[in-house]
């Protein structure tokens, strides 16, 4: 299992801290063009839509998957849902209301994930 969370971490953060989208961050501009860093968005998009519908699946079979669950250290999968998109709003969110109010998610990674899928980021 351990494998498996740190695989879709690595593709969470795939394109995100490549050259092209790490390029026009912190107020520089970008020296790619504009259709080259939608086209890396789009397969950025493609991983977390994977990433999203299976961690949806492993955390419906077996509970919020947390370091100390699967042995697994540093793993941040919560930035998974972080980085979710809007169609999954509303399944992400009473999963983790439900993985809350049974002490399987902390209240710092709830928060996290709450803010992103009721728009408050």
């Amino acid at each position: 299992m351990c494998t498996l969370l740190k695989k879709m971490i690595e593709n969470d953060q795939k394109h995100r801290n490549g050259k092209i989208l790490k390029d026009g961050k912190f107020g520089r501009k970008s020296t790619y063009p504009k259709h080259v860093i939608d086209s890396v968005w789009v397969l950025q998009r493609k991983l977390d839509v994977e990433n999203t519908e299976k961690l949806l699946q492993l955390t419906e079979k077996y509970g919020w998957l947390s370091d100390a669950s699967v042995q697994c250290q540093n793993l941040d999968i919560w930035l998974i849902f972080r980085h979710s998109d809007k169609q999954y709003y509303q399944k992400i969110s009473a999963l983790i209301e439900k993985e809350h109010d049974a002490k399987r998610l902390n209240s710092f990674q709830y928060k996290l994930i709450k803010d992103h899928v009721t728009g408050k980021y």
